[in-house]
Parts: C-alpha cells; sequence; structure tokens
C-alpha cells in the first residue's frame, strides 16, 4: 500500500470529527482516584486516509509504531486502581504526542533506517491534519482529566536490546523534577521488585532529566503537579504470568503511596 501524497489527503468536517473521536478512549473518566494515567503510544492504528504511511502491516506491530503491552497493562492498572486513563489509539508514527513538534521525531521519517514514506515529505497542510485529528483530542483529553488529581503517571514500555546493548533493567522510573510523591514511588517499586527479582531503574533505561518528555512537561510540571514516565520492558507484558506479576507491583506500589500521601482522596481497592 503507497502513501498518499501529503498535499492530496483531505478531510471534510464529519471525517475530521469522526477521526478525531477515535484518536482516544477515556477510562473512568469520572473515577475519584488520585491518579491521572496517561498512554500516549498504546495504540498502532494510522487513520484510513494515511493508508498506513505506506507501510507493510508487520511494521505497525513493532516497538516504533506502539508501546508493546501497554495498552494492556494500562487497563488493568485503570481497573484495579480505579483510575481514570487516557489512551491513545494511533501510533506514535502517525503522530507522537508526546515529542515537541519540533523534534524529528514527532512524525519520524525512518524506522532504524528504513523509510516512513508517508513520512519523508510532510507537507505543512498534512501536519494541520494530523494535529486536528490526532494531536488536539488527546491533549483535550488529558487537560479534562487532571483538574482534581494529585499526580500522574505516564505509561511506557521499552525495547530489552538497544542498538546492541542489552538493557538491564526491568522497570524503570523517570522523573524532573525531585518530589515527595516521587521519593515515595521510587522506593515502593524499587522494594516489591526487588522482592520479586526485578531490576527498578532510577531514571534509567532514560534520564528524564536529560530529554524531553512534551506530556509531563505540560500537563504536570507546569501544573506543578507530581509525575513520572514509567517504563517497563516489554517482553515482562507478553506473557500473562509476568504481566500480572508487573501489574500487581505496581497497583500495590502505587496504592500504597496514594494512601500514604493522599489519604481522604483515596477510593478504597
Amino acid at each position: 500500500m503507497s502513501a498518499p501524497r501529503s498535499s492530496e489527503i483531505r478531510l471534510d468536517t464529519a471525517e475530521a470529527a469522526a477521526l478525531a473521536a477515535d484518536a482516544v478512549e477515556c477510562l473512568q473518566p469520572k473515577a475519584a482516584s488520585p491518579y491521572l494515567l496517561i498512554a500516549e503510544h498504546a495504540g498502532n492504528t494510522v487513520p484510513a486516509p494515511w493508508r498506513d504511511l505506506g507501510l507493510a502491516a508487520p511494521y505497525l506491530a513493532t516497538h516504533f509504531a506502539v508501546d508493546l503491552g501497554i495498552d494492556a497493562l494500562t487497563r488493568r492498572l485503570s481497573q484495579r486502581l480505579r483510575a481514570p486513563a487516557v489512551v491513545a489509539r494511533y501510533s506514535r508514527l502517525f503522530l507522537d504526542y508526546n515529542r515537541p513538534v519540533e523534534e524529528w521525531d514527532h512524525m519520524r521519517p525512518d524506522l532504524g533506517g528504513i523509510p516512513v514514506p508517508g513520512n519523508l515529505d510532510v507537507s505543512e497542510h498534512d501536519r494541520k491534519l494530523r494535529r486536528q485529528v490526532g494531536w488536539a483530542p488527546l491533549e483535550k483529553a488529558i487537560a479534562n482529566g487532571v483538574p482534581g488529581r494529585k499526580a500522574l503517571v505516564s505509561i511506557h514500555s521499552f525495547t530489552p536490546v538497544m542498538a546492541g546493548v542489552r538493557r538491564n533493567v526491568d522497570i524503570g522510573i523517570l522523573w524532573r523534577e525531585p518530589s515527595p510523591f516521587v521519593s515515595a514511588i521510587l522506593e515502593t517499586i524499587q522494594g516489591k521488585g526487588h522482592a520479586a527479582g526485578l531490576k527498578i531503574g532510577d531514571n534509567e533505561p532514560y534520564d528524564w532529566r536529560q530529554a524531553v518528555g512534551y506530556t509531563l512537561n505540560r500537563h504536570g510540571l507546569q501544573r506543578d503537579l507530581p509525575c513520572f514516565y514509567l517504563e517497563v520492558r516489554n517482553d515482562l507484558l507478553t506473557e500473562p504470568d509476568r504481566l500480572e506479576q508487573v501489574s500487581r507491583i505496581l497497583q500495590d506500589s502505587l496504592s500504597e503511596v496514594a494512601k500514604t500521601l493522599w489519604p481522604d482522596h483515596v477510593v478504597a481497592i
């Protein structure tokens, strides 16, 4: 399937509205949890007018296109914590919400050297359409979910091997600004993870202090809300038993910290 030319994509008002409505799913929006969970890379769909950006289907099942296992993990945590969650449905290849507009991988042109035909020469017209149907609905859903929350958690997965180097971390807690919440989360997940034989990274495998994360910069730090990026090694999420183990550690840790920091805000689990 070849990618359409950027300048050829045209949407009428109804088509654009329908695509925007499909861009995001909000789970338990009225739940009283202190947390808002965000999964910007949970989906791998490319809206139909963009014809999969000219990529063969198998490429859309890779970590380049989607954070593998994160849809299932986010749904479990939302249900068990009774916490609202904002889940993006469109692939980060179509538009990566967590990257600033000026970053090259906001609409990345390659998959580690394999071209993404639909992203090689994106017109300004095309960029505006993608932001209208992919970025704006997610921005609105997150902004609507923030009021009344005490902390934000952005949920991601990472590959076990990167550039030929095996990453010696199972779960990573990425933070930029220290806070009692971040300290408590890190200590609690490290304790429970260690007991389960898992290594918990402190700003590993990525260091948020050395990178840009649009989502939590925009909706967390700029609002003085404590927040962190959660990174889980994606092969831990492909087997039901390991997914359950990771889910339980994260659920118990988030619940324990919430009960300690905000006892009047927590719904019993």
